[in-house]
């Protein structure tokens, strides 16, 4: 998995740091709230935010991230052991929540828990999106995408059944740069060009969606 980490403490970074990458995983760590605010909307499959940092609050950034996509695995991990910072965290979204001090071991079992997912998302009967590679295939046919089409269908797919708006396009896809409307529109165009049936749909709350 392509893992961020946010953890001001240097030690217990490097160390969270170290068991990921010896389990096969891809991590881009931080220690600092704003710098790693600029860094979030580079598609990762799972976030593991300390809460207490600074320059802002892990819950913000918590915040934005599920803004970005609802379904974007994040652990928490703080020193914290208030029940309403606990309660206000699982209200914003996160996937699971680890009190310091803790076993390293121990959130190697969490992320590996998030990590079980299918591999392929379908879209119809012969269409399906490899989340592993990344990859879109008809009729067992690689479709070449670009890397805002893949993107943009990664975002549609992580919240089937959810109206799309333009700046959680703009968020994720162009990574919080203004876009126009019609960009935006074009963009949606060539993705729906290479899928044989109209699979995303207009939504009246301006937006759009995979059923």
């Amino acid at each position: 998995m392509k893992i961020f980490l946010l953890e001001d403490d240097y030690s217990l970074n490097e160390t969270i740091k170290e068991m990921l990458e010896i389990n096969n995983h891809k991590i881009t760590s931080f220690y600092d709230g704003e710098v790693a605010y600029k860094n979030i909307f580079n598609n990762y499959d799972l976030y593991i935010l300390d809460i207490n940092i600074p320059s802002l609050n892990g819950l913000e950034i918590l915040k934005s991230i599920k803004n970005m996509s609802t379904k974007t695995k994040v652990i928490m991990i703080s020193a914290n052991i208030n029940i309403e910072t606990i309660k206000e965290a699982y209200a914003l979204g996160c996937d699971d929540y680890l009190k310091k001090p803790f076993d390293v071991e121990e959130l190697i079992l969490k992320v590996e828990k998030l990590n079980k997912k299918d591999t392929n998302v379908f879209l119809d009967e012969n269409i399906y999106f490899n989340l592993i590679s990344n990859e879109l295939y008809i009729d067992s046919k690689k479709v070449e995408l670009t890397k805002r089409e893949k993107d943009l269908l990664i975002l549609l797919l992580d919240n089937k059944g959810k109206t799309i708006s333009y700046e959680n396009i703009e968020n994720f896809v162009y990574q919080g740069e203004s876009k126009s409307s019609d960009a935006i529109r074009s963009l949606l165009k060539r993705l729906r060009k290479k899928l044989p049936k109209d699979l995303i749909l207009n939504s009246i709350e301006e937006g759009y969606f995979i059923k």
